[in-house]
């Protein structure tokens, strides 16, 4: 018994349980996607168009990569950035920046980041960045139920020639990346 309880004020002291007022939790159905907690704080940086930074009320802020998707790479120390990739940072930095938001956390890290669904009043925010044309639906780590509906919102967002779709023939990040791996050996 003193162990249940020590692990529940454990986890309310590092903010995992908390969920903003005007933030949603949705649950995660589906036997393949299975998300370890939820979190939620406010958006105080984002550093990219799929990374952010969420301080909780209370306990330590972290970063997040938004799972499910992957946006244009922004310019950094001395390597370029791809076209569009200011753009989607600015778009994700309009939707979320100074904004209270849930996340439902994978348990899985990148790079020292966790990977997370940001959800803002009910709205799936990944998900957004892809229909607004700002991301690929990222096929290599997505799993159902997300699947259909990210590879949906991208065929929409390529029909309609929205952000990056705008080009007729754009570099996904993860190939940006390999010829920039090549390009430094």
């Amino acid at each position: 018994m003193v162990k249940r309880g020590a692990s529940i004020v454990a986890v309310l002291l590092t903010g995992l349980c908390y969920t903003p007022t005007n933030a949603h939790v949705v649950s995660a159905a589906g036997r393949d996607f299975a998300y370890t907690s939820t979190s939620g704080g406010r958006v105080t940086r984002v550093w990219d168009g799929d990374t952010v930074v969420i301080t909780p009320p209370w306990g330590r802020s972290f970063t997040c990569r938004l799972y499910g998707i992957d946006a244009p790479e922004t310019p950094g120390k001395g390597v370029p950035g791809q076209p569009h990739g200011a753009a989607a940072a600015a778009k994700l930095r309009k939707l979320v920046l100074g904004r209270d938001v849930a996340v439902k956390l994978t348990g899985e890290r990148s790079y020292k980041r966790q990977i997370g669904i940001i959800m803002l009043d009910g709205v799936d925010v990944n998900q957004e960045m892809v229909r607004r044309g700002y991301a690929w639906a990222y096929v290599r780590y997505l799993r159902r139920p997300y699947v259909s509906d990210y590879l949906g919102a991208e065929q929409k967002a390529r029909q309609a020639r929205r952000g990056l779709w705008r080009d007729r023939n754009p570099m996904p990040p993860w190939e940006f990346r390999r010829m920039l791996r090549k390009w430094r050996r």
